[in-house]
């Protein structure tokens, strides 16, 4: 999806050194030199991020930042200001904004805070997205409506009300005080309703009822008007989101989701985005390095959604020449060229109902790039030699660990075919950037290795977890298996000890004071929210040698 970006400043300078900057491949950058055009600007146009300069003439940046709110658009506002001490800075950080950046702002300084703030944003359309799909999930459960008038008598109720809240359209006239003995928020809120004459809500609050127990509700309480205008009562609304509130509460306690493993922050984040994208047949782009588990995140999209009972067909786009490649996505027909003796089904058709896995698509050439694209379009395909078309219904899933943006960029790889696979993209974190991952993957992996090769292997030593978060791990979660295998294979005990890891795992915990920089401690300082135990955990080296890094950075 193209990114939109606004810059607001007075002065042209800034605002086109910030559009020079920022401009990118699937990005674009729309400047503003006043607060009523910024205005303006927002009223037609939809932005994923806003740079605003905290003086503007005669309005200022925060006027903007409130006006923003108030139109509840939950973007990203960065300030600008020349004097990042005064107050103002202050205030547009306490009425919400992302972050601020101060005068002269330099380029990488102005690159990194777009990233994390464009990231932020995605991160956070996920999210609701996630949160809309939840809450579809139970909307076939029907919300309690009750209406009183203003004196808080029952007038009306449906049937849910009587099952969420025991109360029946039956006890029309009595008082919600008599009717309600649990209500006692809910009740406030009818109350403040009727004298504010406003709408007003309480997202998942606690209702603990007599016969029917604690659950999770919202509420929502709005005045009740007549013909004329006069007010005549309220309404009260009642969600009732106990099992919603509790699958959310599961999905951020996961410790693995269809194979993929890991209690992280960037994993939790990963899960609940599966858990949106399984449900629907929606095109897929697995990024991330070697060995992150992208083949997973496919079997995981596949097998929690609709197609779980079809057939999952992977193709590794690397290991196959163009002709080859070509005839195994879609098959051939007897004669189509030397050594073609049968007609064969290719993996399109082979997928039919189910999914298809392109992993390292990246590596396809512009005349395949071309064929899949038609493919995707048309929803048929053609077996080389043939000119007769075959419908397919397929969901397509690819995975790359290349920067296909560079590629576009170099003409290496067709723009159009790009966005037609990333409809929404999942990206892998390396290991190396979710450590605390490292001790349930060990013990996820060391339960398979016991089975495989007949070992009754409890866990690792302090020192051989420590050799683990202390190597950087270029090959990710692979390269973590196969060091496992081959300390299973060594270990004659119960206990996996640093001498059975394999060489260079041992080399890198022997030199991880010397190897760790100041730049890889502020990145896991960053992780750890600043608390610098946690920090030392994940790098697996001592709090005193976080200290001294950070000592000898700053001299």
């Amino acid at each position: 999806m193209s990114q939109h970006i606004l810059i607001v400043d007075d002065e042209e300078s800034i605002r086109y050194t910030f559009s020079r900057f920022l401009l990118a491949p699937g990005r674009t950058v729309e400047v503003a030199h006043s607060y009523e055009e910024a205005l303006e600007k927002l009223t037609t146009c939809a932005f994923d991020l806003i740079f605003c300069d905290i003086l503007l003439g005669g309005r200022s940046g925060i006027n903007l930042l409130e006006e923003v709110r108030r139109r509840g658009l939950y973007l990203p506002v960065v300030m600008i200001t020349g004097a990042p001490e005064v107050d103002s800075a202050t205030e547009a950080l306490r009425l919400g904004a992302y972050d601020y950046l101060a005068k002269p702002v330099r380029r990488e300084a102005l690159l990194r805070i777009a990233d994390k703030a464009l990231q932020y944003k995605a991160l956070r359309d996920e999210k609701e997205k996630l949160q809309a799909d939840l809450q579809a999930v139970f909307r076939s459960v029907k919300d309690a409506i009750l209406t009183t008038d203003g004196d808080l008598r029952l007038v009306q109720a449906n049937a849910a009300a009587g099952r969420l809240c025991g109360i029946s359209a039956a006890r029309a006239g009595e008082s919600l005080d008599q009717l309600a003995p649990c209500a006692d928020r809910c009740l406030g809120l009818l109350r403040q309703s009727l004298e504010s004459r406003r709408t007003l809500e309480r997202e998942r609050i606690e209702c603990v009822h007599p016969r029917h127990g604690r659950r999770i509700v919202s509420v929502s309480a709005s005045p009740l008007r007549g013909a004329q205008g006069e007010h005549r009562g309220a309404m009260l609304v009642v969600r009732d989101e106990t099992r919603l509130d509790a699958l959310e509460r599961r999905i951020g306690e996961r410790s693995s989701f269809h194979g993929l493993v890991g209690t992280s922050a960037p994993m939790q984040e990963v899960y609940a985005l599966l858990e949106t994208l399984a449900e629907v047949p929606t095109t897929v782009l697995i990024t991330g390095e070697s060995g992150t588990g992208k083949e997973l995140v496919a079997r995981a999209l596949h097998d929690g959604g609709p197609r779980r009972d079809g057939p999952l067909i992977r193709v590794n786009c690397a290991a196959l020449s163009e002709n080859l490649l070509e005839s195994e996505l879609f098959g051939h027909v007897r004669g189509a060229f030397t050594g073609a003796v049968k007609d064969k089904v290719g993996r399109f058709e082979a997928a039919h109902g189910g999914t298809l896995f392109l992993d390292e698509i990246g590596d396809i050439t512009p005349a395949l790039q071309l064929r899949l694209l038609r493919v995707l379009q048309e929803k048929e395909i053609e077996r080389v030699g043939a000119n007769r078309s075959i419908p397919v219904d397929v969901r397509v899933v690819a995975a790359t660990n290349q920067n296909l943006t560079e590629k576009i960029r170099r003409g290496e790889f067709r723009e159009d075919l790009f966005y037609r696979l990333k409809v929404v993209t999942v990206k892998l974190p390396p290991l190396r950037e979710r450590r605390e991952d490292i001790a349930p993957l060990a013990a996820h992996f060391l339960a398979q290795f016991n089975e495989k090769l007949g070992r009754d292997i409890r866990d690792l030593s302090p020192e051989a977890h420590k050799a683990l978060l202390a190597h950087p791990w270029p090959g990710n979660v692979r390269e973590l298996q196969h060091a496992l295998e081959h300390a299973c294979i060594l270990c004659r005990n119960g206990r996996i000890e640093v001498a059975h890891l394999p060489a260079e795992i041992i080399t890198a915990a022997a030199t991880a004071d010397q190897a760790i920089s100041p730049a890889a401690i502020q990145r896991a300082l960053h992780a750890a929210g600043g608390n610098k135990t946690q920090a030392a955990r994940m790098l697996g080296i001592s709090r005193r040698t976080v200290y001294r890094k950070l000592e000898e950075d700053q001299g």
